[in-house]
């Protein structure tokens, strides 16, 4: 069953991506068919040059289950389940294969983030032994709501903001991040990622219902 997502008011935001073939937007929008989203990330560290690189997102969406593989490239990839990007259940790191991890959550998964009131929580991931690789205090903030062109399509966004704040294999992270959610699509289309002096921003470039499937 899909679950509803609370958007109080739509703006436009006006970028398409490049390139697009025109899609199927009744299928993309109203069933589970799958479909790759291809990313142009930019990291900017202070006082450095930026550097741009290509990742493709491949999301298989099922029931109230939500596959994604984020590809790095050839064979290096991550995969994650659960019902929305926000709160994973397994992630599994092809590079570590023999160690996929878990999640758990000190709230149970949601779809509301009402605007002014973030919603705070500890998550934990655990890795195949059951040991704590990462213990964290996190929060969800609904920001605004638009619009986004992908390939022809008009895709209703929420705009979320996220923090994150806890340790990584004992050791401090902290970070923050303003991400663009598709509700139809049940996935992330856009992000920036703030992590002290870094900064990596990712643009959608393409999208497409036609991909070479990772797995």
């Amino acid at each position: 069953m899909r679950r509803s997502f609370a958007l109080p008011f739509v703006v436009a935001v006006g970028f398409a991506c490049r390139g697009a073939l025109a899609l199927d937007c009744a299928a993309l929008k109203g069933t589970d068919i799958p479909f790759a989203l291809t990313l142009e990330v930019t990291t900017q560290r202070a006082g450095e040059a930026p550097t741009v690189r290509t990742q493709q997102i491949q999301v298989f969406r099922k029931g109230a289950e939500v596959t994604t593989y984020t590809i790095d490239s050839l064979g290096v990839y991550l995969r994650t389940r659960g019902p929305d990007p926000f709160f994973p259940l397994q992630s599994f790191y092809s590079s570590q294969a023999d160690d996929p991890r878990t999640w758990t959550y000190s709230v149970a998964p949601t779809a509301i983030y009402p605007a002014g009131k973030p919603l705070r929580y500890s998550a934990d991931m655990k890795g195949a032994d059951g040991k704590v690789r990462l213990a964290a205090t996190m929060s969800l903030e609904y920001v605004e709501a638009g619009t986004r062109q992908l390939g022809g399509c008009v895709i209703v966004v929420a705009k979320i903001r996220r923090t994150l704040e806890g340790l990584a294999d004992g050791q401090p992270v902290s970070n923050s991040s303003e991400v663009w959610f598709a509700p139809a699509l049940r996935t992330v289309i856009a992000s920036t990622l703030r992590t002290g002096n870094v900064e990596v921003t990712s643009t959608p470039a393409a999208i497409s219902l036609e991909f070479k499937r990772v797995e």
